[in-house]
């Protein structure tokens, strides 16, 4: 009954301690490829810095916004990507040329906290990494506003070109945690299926030993009386392990059961003025 306990504590000890998880997803917008690939690096460098761990997307917010299902101009659209994508926080950007300038905004969305934002505007002459200047209290929690920005560009000119289909989300797509849960409860319920049938074999062998003991003065008897006692202690913990084995695995099967039922497919129709067709997104 201990090493049922003692198993136990230790499960819900691995199955709380799953790490906090941030994504961060590419700066999307119209500015010039090479400037938005300079703020990645800059955004992604302040992200790491965050508690965590910290992946970086393949797809813009745009892009993933289209595969979930919601217009990334709405204000609980990002609250839908981070949920429908099971992550913490999620760490989005728009970078858009206009005036002569590059307008970045850059986002930061955590679970059951308001979205908040910071803007930068650089000059052309600016080098991209300045922006860390402006954006680092965005990511040490001192700054940012829980408002929409002002200036935030054209949500039009976040739009890809009309010829192009987003594609579906990649990089991290679903929480884990459930299914780590369910590996842990079936592997423990393996482990103490073990213990359990090492304990019934030990019965047996002190079953043996009764059977081959000849009864024929005191000593013999209380030899026999210590045997007995101490294969009826491997029968009953050998019984509760197994009991225990059936319990754990059961329920870790069924977490992995309902695990598979919640993963989620996203089918979006996506028209431009030349194609039409659908976006599907999800994890299998």
């Amino acid at each position: 009954m201990v090493l049922v306990g003692f198993a136990l504590v230790l499960m819900t000890a691995l199955a709380s301690a799953a790490p906090r998880t941030v994504l961060v997803l590419p700066v999307d917008g119209n500015a010039d490829p090479s400037v938005r690939a300079k703020l990645n690096l800059s955004v992604q460098k302040l992200a790491r810095k965050l508690p965590g761990k910290v992946s970086v997307g393949d797809t813009t917010f745009t892009e993933t916004a289209a595969a979930v299902g919601c217009d990334p101009t709405a204000p609980d659209c990002a609250e839908m990507v981070r949920s429908t994508l099971g992550v913490d926080e999620l760490v989005h950007g728009t970078a858009t040329w206009k005036d002569g300038e590059t307008r970045l905004v850059v986002r930061r969305t955590v679970a059951k906290e308001p979205t908040r934002s910071v803007l930068v505007v650089l000059a052309a002459e600016e080098a991209p990494e300045k922006s860390e200047t402006t954006l680092g209290p965005l990511f040490d929690g001192s700054g940012g506003t829980t408002e929409p920005v002002a200036t935030d560009p054209d949500p039009l000119a976040q739009q890809p070109p009309p010829s192009e289909t987003p594609p579906p989300p990649a990089g991290p797509s679903y929480d884990n945690r459930k299914r780590n849960k369910g590996i842990i409860f079936a592997a423990a319920g393996g482990v103490t299926l073990v213990i359990g049938l090492a304990l019934w074999s030990n019965k047996s062998s002190v079953q043996d030993d009764i059977d081959d003991l000849p009864a024929r003065d005191p000593e013999d008897f209380e030899r026999l009386e210590q045997l007995e006692s101490r294969a009826f202690k491997y029968a009953m913990v050998g019984n509760v392990m197994v009991v225990a084995a059936l319990a754990l695995g059961g329920y870790g099967g069924w977490t992995l059961y309902q695990d598979r039922k919640e993963r989620r497919i996203a089918v979006v129709p996506q028209v431009t003025p030349t194609t039409a067709g659908l976006v599907v997104g999800g994890h299998w």
